[in-house]
């Protein structure tokens, strides 16, 4: 009788420590549903293991304006500055075998993970990228109002202490150029 109770135990404890692992990978596991994410987006904190790529004139300071959703894929539209002048840029990641994991080719090798998301407020994203046998991670939060409260932020800011992206390489884009005159220009 205690032998079938033990075993019953163990198993249950070893479900939960596996469990546990699984939701240290990424906060949201399998519930992903990437048609939800469409839509438009806003550039709220960015974040660097190499705070020069995010920097003003640096090749990974973009600002989004809207994710689509098509098929596997979902397709991005940034605003950046190039060359002291606005310029949209569209990328289309491919979705992974993993859920909410996606490549795409842009500047070198990119997989990216959405690490947590509420569908109606925010998003966030970790990115790792391989570039000529250098790496570095790039982390952002995005939004669906230009605004997000301070809880959030503060859940970024953890998040990337966990992956050893220090403070004082979160950048607030709140305020920065987004580049906007190029969407007002489209809409004149």
């Amino acid at each position: 009788m205690k032998r079938p109770l033990l075993l019953l135990v163990l198993g249950l404890e070893l479900t939960l420590v596996r469990v546990h692992a699984e939701r240290k990978t990424s906060l949201i596991g399998k519930n992903v549903n990437p048609q939800k994410i469409q839509g438009k987006w806003h550039s709220i904190l960015l974040a660097s293991d190499k705070r020069e790529i995010i920097e003003e004139h640096g090749s990974m300071r973009m600002f989004v304006e809207y994710i689509l959703f098509n098929y596997s894929s979902l397709a991005f539209k940034f605003h950046m500055i190039v060359n002291e002048e606005c310029t949209e840029l569209y990328v289309v990641c491919d979705k992974t075998e993993e859920v909410g994991v996606y490549d795409v080719k842009y500047n070198g090798y990119n997989r990216f993970t959405i690490l947590d998301i509420d569908y109606d407020d925010y998003i966030i994203i970790h990115l790792r990228n391989t570039k000529n046998g250098e790496t570095f991670q790039l982390m952002t939060l995005y939004g669906r109002k230009p605004k997000l409260s301070s809880k959030i932020k503060k859940k970024f800011g953890d998040l990337c202490k966990k992956q050893g992206i220090v403070k004082e390489n979160i950048l607030d884009l709140t305020e920065a150029d987004h580049c906007l005159q190029a969407q007002v220009g489209r809409m004149a």
